[in-house]
């Protein structure tokens, strides 16, 4: 279990060893949740129209976050990629609290009943309002970085659970081709800087301002901006189903929207490390085509397009309609089965998944790279090289006796 576990394996050169990685907490114990509903149900014309509306109260307490610890407590050290240090000198504890909220409203009706033919559409929508009310300490800013990489989601008090937190990209100079980004000033104001990987002067950051005088490097935590939830503000389904005689056919939508999504694949691909490249990426800038959509390619560089810098450019919006499953089968007449002592067969044809409606530019937007460990708590919406769902054909045969 995570809050006894002290040690992690590992490889010391080409020996299998063991490390210390974290101390651990024999008092941690599991979150706790007091719900609160407020609804109703009815049924109408029959009862051919039939739903019920709900209203909804979490409060999640006990939160297993990580708790700061003294220096002298000797805490091993982080991991890699992350900007905050959120896991130096910490361990996991009971200390935060989050408050999720919304409706729940579900709907049936029996459009059509004849002898020979029906039809049943249902529908349903949720809506999550998610706010964290308390963190370990005041002020704090968790982030939870993905496979070693970026860090893209922070988690603080007011805002929901690891949101996005990136710098704003302001595109591509025409000029030279380089990437522009915003900064904040101590004012209030902001500056456009650029950057430029190649001919880097010793002691220099390779940031300058589109004057070309020199410039800080951008801080995520300085100069970033929230970009909104990674949990859905809204989803649900809408189900129909058909029969005609001995045959059925159910076709079953899902939607889902109000969040964003880092697409941390999208980055990846556009990295000049000796990494594949997306194709688009030939619409880059070069003095014949000024209005490239991406910066001047330039070896080994990882900040332009966001591999070693979170940049909004990468943030995409994650509403989707997916045709999660659609069946056609036929049920065998009864007189027939009688024979055979069967009381009932139905063959049948299936697709799940298939088909996806989404302006999402990645392979999918139903997938999260931090899906395990306490990084799906906070780390949800971030996609890195993630597998999207397969489409699955099936045909079956249902008897019984």
């Amino acid at each position: 279990m995570t809050s006894l576990q002290t040690y992690t394996s590992g490889l010391y050169g080409a020996v299998p060893t063991l490390y210390f990685s974290g101390a651990g907490n024999q008092a941690l114990t599991w979150e706790t949740s007091k719900k609160t509903d407020v609804g109703f149900t009815f049924g109408t014309l029959q009862d051919r129209l039939r739903g019920d509306f709900s209203y909804y109260h979490n409060l999640v307490d006990g939160l297993i976050l990580r708790v700061p610890q003294a220096p002298s407590r000797g805490i091993p050290a982080g991991v890699p990629g992350d900007v905050t240090n959120v896991n130096i000198n910490s361990i996991l504890g009971n200390v935060g609290s989050m408050r999720n909220t919304g409706i729940e409203f579900n709907l049936t009706y029996n459009a059509i009943q004849k002898k020979n033919f029906s039809w049943t559409v249902s529908g349903n929508i949720t809506t999550l309002k998610n706010r964290v009310l308390t963190l370990a300490t005041e002020g704090q800013r968790i982030g939870t970085a993905t496979s070693g990489l970026e860090t893209a989601n922070f988690t603080e008090v007011g805002r929901s659970v690891g949101e996005i937190l990136v710098v704003k990209s302001l595109g591509v100079n025409p000029a030279n081709g380089q990437r522009m980004v915003r900064i904040k000033n101590a004012d209030g104001t902001f500056t456009t800087v650029q950057y430029n990987h190649q001919g880097t002067p010793a002691g220099t950051t390779g940031w300058t301002t589109l004057d070309g005088v020199a410039s800080r490097a951008p801080s995520q935590l300085a100069d970033s901006d929230y970009y909104g939830p990674t949990l859905p503000k809204w989803y649900g389904g809408f189900d129909n189903t058909f029969t005609f005689k001995n045959f059925d056919l159910g076709i079953f939508l899902q939607y889902s929207g109000g969040n964003y999504i880092y697409n941390g694949t999208k980055s990846g691909l556009h990295d000049q490390r000796f990494w594949n490249n997306d194709a688009d990426i030939l619409d880059r800038w070069t003095p014949e085509n000024t209005g490239g959509s991406w910066p001047r390619v330039v070896f080994g560089d990882n900040v332009s397009n966001g591999s070693g810098l979170v940049m909004s450019e990468n943030v995409e919006k994650g509403d989707f309609v997916r045709l999660r499953n659609v069946s056609l089968g036929y049920s065998l007449n009864s007189d027939l089965l009688s024979k055979y002592s069967i009381a009932n067969a139905r063959v049948y044809v299936q697709v799940q998944n298939a088909a996806l409606l989404t302006k999402y530019s990645g392979i999918d937007p139903e997938i999260s790279t931090n899906s395990t460990g306490t990084a799906s708590n906070t780390g949800a919406g971030v996609d890195r090289n993630s597998v999207g769902q397969a489409r699955t054909f099936t045909v079956g045969l249902n008897i019984g006796f």
